[in-house]
């Protein structure tokens, strides 16, 4: 659902699908090409997940870490190497945002949003990175109607920014973000 929202808001993501069967997981990566981002559906967090490079390492992985079938589907997305994961907090109010923040990883894209490192506020985004950010994050807002605190991460490179997830709750960086700026 999620997706196609963003879809009708002309909201750039990675290119990603559901995959509940292996051969599946194999033509997406081949279509999109490598490297991918594999995550199993059952677990919480990143633990299982995995930037992989080639059929091997995608074989490897979905029969030693995975499992993949209907009650498990895996997620699979284009991985865009060099990319910085962002994130905005942000509270809203009637589908406006009444305060934010934005966040970058120290690391780059592809270690989980729990087991990373931020920087806060962002050190080393473009300012045109850092508008389009707030705006996506407005855009979401509004199309859901979000009273209360929500997160969006978002990956980001050369100004190109590309939604990965949006969250209807407070993250783990909130209490941070309230500490810094008060």
């Amino acid at each position: 659902k999620f997706s196609k929202l963003c879809d009708a808001l002309r909201i750039d993501q990675p290119d990603w699908s559901e995959f509940t069967t292996p051969e599946e997981a194999f033509h997406f990566c081949k279509k999109a090409g490598f490297p991918c981002l594999v995550r199993p559906s059952y677990v919480l967090s990143g633990a299982a997940m995995r930037v992989v490079d080639s059929n091997e390492e995608l074989e490897r992985f979905l029969r030693t870490a995975a499992v993949v079938s209907r009650d498990y589907p895996v997620v699979i997305s284009k991985y865009i190497s060099g990319a910085k994961e962002v994130e905005l907090d942000a509270v809203g109010q009637n589908g406006e945002i009444i305060n934010y923040a934005i966040a970058e990883h120290v690391e780059n894209a592809g270690v989980h949003s729990g087991d990373a490192s931020l920087l806060l506020p962002a050190q080393k985004l473009f300012v045109e990175t850092h508008r389009r950010v707030k705006s996506i994050g407005q855009k979401i807002c509004k199309a859901l109607n979000i009273s209360g605190p929500f997160n969006i991460q978002f990956m980001c490179k050369e100004n190109e920014v590309m939604v990965i997830e949006c969250n209807l709750r407070a993250s783990r960086s909130l209490p941070f973000i309230s500490k810094t700026y008060n």
